[in-house]
This record gives C-alpha cells, sequence and structure tokens, in this order.
C-alpha cells in the first residue's frame, strides 16, 4: 500500500426531523428512541494523511494518531469521537503503532449545538481510513464499527433522510426529503446530550411514538401533513434550561418559517422555508436572538469527498 496518502471529507450536519424519547433506559444505559434525520449541508471539512509510524513508541500518548482543528474548544486527544473512530479502525484491523494518521478539521457546525458535529466527524474518519488503508469493510461491518463509536455515528455515515431506532445504531432509509432552505440558529450556549436526557428522566413527559404515521406521509409525498406532526419530546426539557429557544422560534415561524423545531438534545432551532428569499429574511431576523445563525439545505449526501 502507498503511504503519505492523503484524503479529503466533508462531513454534513444533521436534523432531527421527529425524536421520540422513552423514559425508560436501557440495560445498556441508552435510551429507546424513535427518530427520523436528515443530512443538511452545514459541514465540516477533514483531511487526512496516513504514513508509516517512524516516530511514535509504543504506549505514546496519543498512538499515532494526531488532531488539529480551528476551533479551540474541540479536543485534540481521545475525548474527541475522531480520535476515537480512528483508535477504532487502528484496532480492528492490527494497524496500531504502524502507522501515523494526521487529522485536520474545519470546524463550521457548531459544537455541542444538537447537529451532530464531533459524530459526523467521526463517521467522515472512518470511511477516509477505510479507503487509504484499502480495508474494503462492507456496509454492515462498517455501521457495526460506527457504533463502536457513537450512536448517532452509523446516521451520519449513511446519510440522507432515514428512520433511526434503538439507541440510533438500527437505520431504515426513507425517501430523500425535498430540497428546502434551512435556517440553522443557535444562541451559542453548549447542551451536553447526556444533561438533557438526564433532565428528561426527571420531568420529561413520554409521548406515544408517531414515526410509522411520518413515515407515510414522507412516502406518499404528504409534506404538510408531516410538518403538522414533526416533534422533538426533548425540546421542553430544553426550553426549561433555555427560554431563548422559545424566542428565536416564535421569531422564525412570525417571519414565514414553514415549520420550526428544536434538532437533537438542542439548544440549535431549524426553520425550514418555502423559497431562499423567506430563508434570507428569517435569517436575517432572528440574528439579533441567536449567536449563529446559518442558511443550509436539506442534503442526499452525507459524507463526501473534496
Amino acid at each position: 500500500m502507498e503511504t503519505n496518502r492523503v484524503l479529503k471529507i466533508r462531513a454534513s450536519g444533521k436534523i432531527n426531523l421527529y425524536l421520540n424519547v422513552a423514559r425508560d433506559r436501557r440495560p445498556d444505559g441508552y435510551h429507546e428512541i424513535k427518530s427520523i434525520m436528515q443530512s443538511v449541508s452545514l459541514s465540516d471539512d477533514l483531511t487526512f494523511k496516513i504514513s508509516k509510524n517512524k516516530e511514535i513508541k509504543q504506549g505514546g500518548p496519543l498512538n499515532g494518531i494526531y488532531i488539529s482543528c480551528n476551533n479551540i474548544n474541540i479536543p485534540l486527544d481521545e475525548k474527541n469521537l475522531v480520535h476515537k473512530a480512528a483508535a477504532v479502525i487502528l484496532d480492528v484491523f492490527n494497524l496500531r503503532n504502524k502507522y501515523k494518521i494526521e487529522i485536520n478539521i474545519e470546524k463550521h457546525i457548531p459544537v455541542c449545538a444538537g447537529l451532530a458535529g464531533g459524530s459526523t466527524d467521526a463517521a467522515a474518519t472512518l470511511l477516509a481510513l477505510s479507503q487509504l488503508f484499502e480495508l474494503n469493510i462492507g456496509d454492515q461491518e462498517m455501521l457495526g464499527l460506527a457504533g463502536m463509536v457513537g450512536s448517532d455515528v452509523p446516521f451520519c455515515l449513511k446519510g440522507g433522510t432515514t428512520l433511526a431506532e434503538g439507541r440510533g445504531e438500527i437505520l431504515t432509509g426513507l425517501p430523500d426529503f425535498p430540497f428546502l432552505w434551512v435556517v440553522l440558529a443557535t444562541n451559542g450556549r453548549k447542551f451536553h446530550t447526556k444533561e438533557i436526557y438526564d433532565k428528561f428522566d426527571l420531568v420529561g413527559i413520554e409521548k406515544r411514538p408517531r414515526h410509522g404515521k411520518l413515515v407515510e406521509y414522507i412516502k406518499n409525498k404528504k409534506f404538510n401533513e408531516f410538518f403538522k406532526n414533526m416533534g422533538n419530546d426533548l425540546e421542553d426539557v430544553a426550553v426549561s434550561e433555555d427560554r431563548e429557544i422559545s424566542v428565536i422560534k416564535n421569531k422564525a415561524s412570525d417571519l414565514g418559517a414553514l415549520v420550526t423545531q428544536m434538532t437533537g438534545s438542542g439548544p440549535t432551532i431549524f426553520a425550514f422555508c418555502g423559497d431562499l428569499s423567506t430563508a434570507r429574511l428569517i435569517l436575517q431576523g432572528i440574528k439579533r436572538f441567536a449567536g449563529e445563525v446559518f442558511l443550509s439545505h436539506t442534503t442526499p449526501d452525507s459524507l463526501v469527498c473534496i
């Protein structure tokens, strides 16, 4: 295999069009969910380089994995899902200490915002190293490796419009959602997923899942009905922590959004827009309520080589 190889991947974020959460935790500590996830164009760019490992010795602090990033809030060690994904590849395929892996993350997706920024970067890492090491990993094995890294990583590997069940690792592909402009807005607060789920266990209201009805609306292209039945069971819990979520939602609705909702464990709000002019109007109108605002759109792809 040729060494000193380089690969660049663009990794998209996601939004939860629907998220149903069961109150009681599973034996493995996770919550059972039913979620319809959608890739959006807001993305990070990652560059991967592998070379023969001539520097690091057995037991070195990072074991041949070196991460750099333009965002000082991103950990560069084992706390980063990118590092975890790289370590999984090295260990499963007996490559540890044989190669040096350098990964640069050009971060655009907000951190701890419910957009799966860390998960999509980890998915990109699995795909990149599979290609660079010429591992020929099958789809199901790759999804299994993704599940070892994190709950949202399998979806981020698959992308598009997908029903996710279990803890997020059981995936069913759905027809592509139509192209829609999406305004994403967050006030900059960082919500750690575990904290929101812990509070949901205390005060959250468990709701009867309606993912089956929503899947049928997508298949039959009844999107007006779909919009009416969207929901995120974690939203009320997050709003109790941050009232500005509701302020941003209401302002986006007043400015003409088709529908607005919180994604994941928050605090990011997304607003679907019927046309570009409305999207730009909403973008400008909510800037004073949100620290970060992005113009994005739905996309059928999650990971793209660039």
